[in-house]
């Protein structure tokens, strides 16, 4: 049977009631503007459709409208207060002035294609043109759901190439240079950690002392640390199941984090009262989490003294996992240490890395060859001997 439910006045001082209807055991919703007894005569109309076996038309309500709903509704709860920021921002910048006034039953994939070519043809932002995308085919496809929408207009659409394989990383012998170069920097505890880790820097800024084992030279992701708007923060979920992970220490990373260790105490008695004791690996001054813009000029800095290529923060992250591979790392094992939700997503991402990992296995079957032919060689010689 279809119910409705009031969701407050529209702009004309109209009452808004969201009407729903189940059809085969799915929810189909949409929204009215009205009295209450007109409502309750649309729910009855739409009722009346089903049982005739009628097809069930999408909401005519705008999309601006749809869009506001489904982010404080089932965006709000599902992610951390700065994404739902950053989400709602994306909409009301990149989607709403567009297509905002358009009717839902009148949206089509060549309205939202418009939005995304503006962003990465027009604009030259394909990194904001594909998070854009992946936000608008979410919320539709949660209108599908709801019965806003027939189908889903985001699946006729292209998205744009995602270029996360040509992310810039340093060479082994580049991060070798970036490490002597970051000793001398007061960030370099951090610096080298998200090197040596490839852990998300939310992650490493997250970390307690706790979970850090020096016995067993192990650490444990277990949390991360999410900045919230207005300059607080909160620790907040991991991306992932597989995020939470454990990891091995290198030696000189445990040497490092013993070091810093030691300064923090130092800090703390000089801070005395004043310090805040959050149990935090990296933090400021006063104890509280580290600064993720103060650490992302700090790398700036290394890089430009070291005369190495730009590279962004969580490059460091993209870094570790081309040097695993360079090295001959199996697949799976960089896809665990960097807590990635399957391994396709490394082969995708760090497979490309690497080219001079087949020139070494070529060459080692080339020595292999040799080392061969020399052997049969000597024997061919020692028979001819005797």
């Amino acid at each position: 049977m279809a119910t409705f439910t009031q969701r407050g006045i529209d702009a004309d001082g109209k009452e808004v009631w969201f009407i729903r209807v189940f059809v085969d055991g799915k929810q189909k919703g949409f929204t009215f503007h009205g009295s209450k007894k007109q409502a309750e005569k649309e729910a009855g109309k739409l009722e009346s459709a089903k049982e005739r076996g009628e097809t069930i038309t999408p909401s005519k309500m705008k999309v601006e409208e749809y869009l506001k709903e489904w982010l404080e509704t089932y965006q709000k709860p599902e992610v951390g207060k700065m994404t739902f920021h950053d989400n709602t921002l994306r909409m009301s910048s990149h989607v709403i002035p567009f297509i905002g006034q358009k009717r839902m039953n009148a949206l089509n994939a060549m309205d939202c294609q418009k939005v995304i070519n503006r962003l990465a043809v027009d604009q030259g932002k394909k990194r904001t043109a594909v998070a854009v995308f992946n936000l608008m085919k979410k919320a539709f496809r949660k209108a599908v759901d709801l019965g806003y929408l027939i189908k889903n207009p985001m699946d006729a659409v292209t998205k744009p190439k995602d270029r996360a394989e040509q992310r810039p990383f340093l060479t082994i012998e580049q991060a070798a240079v970036f490490l002597d170069y970051a000793k001398k920097d007061s960030y370099y505890p951090v610096l080298a950690f998200l090197l040596l880790t490839g852990t998300r820097p939310e992650e490493a800024f997250g970390l307690k002392w706790t979970d850090v084992d020096f016995d067993n030279g192990t650490l444990a992701i277990v949390r991360s640390l999410q900045r919230t708007p207005g300059g607080g923060w909160e620790y907040g979920e991991l991306k992932t199941t597989s995020s939470r992970r454990n990891l091995d220490l290198s030696p000189t990373l445990a040497d490092i984090l013993r070091n810093h260790k030691r300064e923090q105490a130092k800090a703390r008695l000089v801070m005395g009262a004043e310090w805040i004791n959050n149990d935090l690996v990296f933090v400021n001054q006063l104890g509280n989490p580290i600064d993720p813009s103060r650490v992302r000029k700090h790398l700036a800095k290394v890089l430009e003294a070291a005369g190495l290529p730009k590279i962004r923060l969580y490059d460091l992250r993209h870094t570790h996992g081309s040097m695993l591979m360079s090295e001959g790392a199996a697949i799976k094992e960089i896809s665990d240490r960097l807590g990635h939700a399957n391994t396709s997503m490394t082969v995708n991402r760090y497979l490309h890395a690497t080219p001079s990992r087949t020139r070494a296995s070529v060459n080692r079957l080339d020595e292999a060859l040799a080392e061969a032919t020399k052997k049969q060689d000597e024997k061919q010689n020692n028979q001819d001997v005797n």
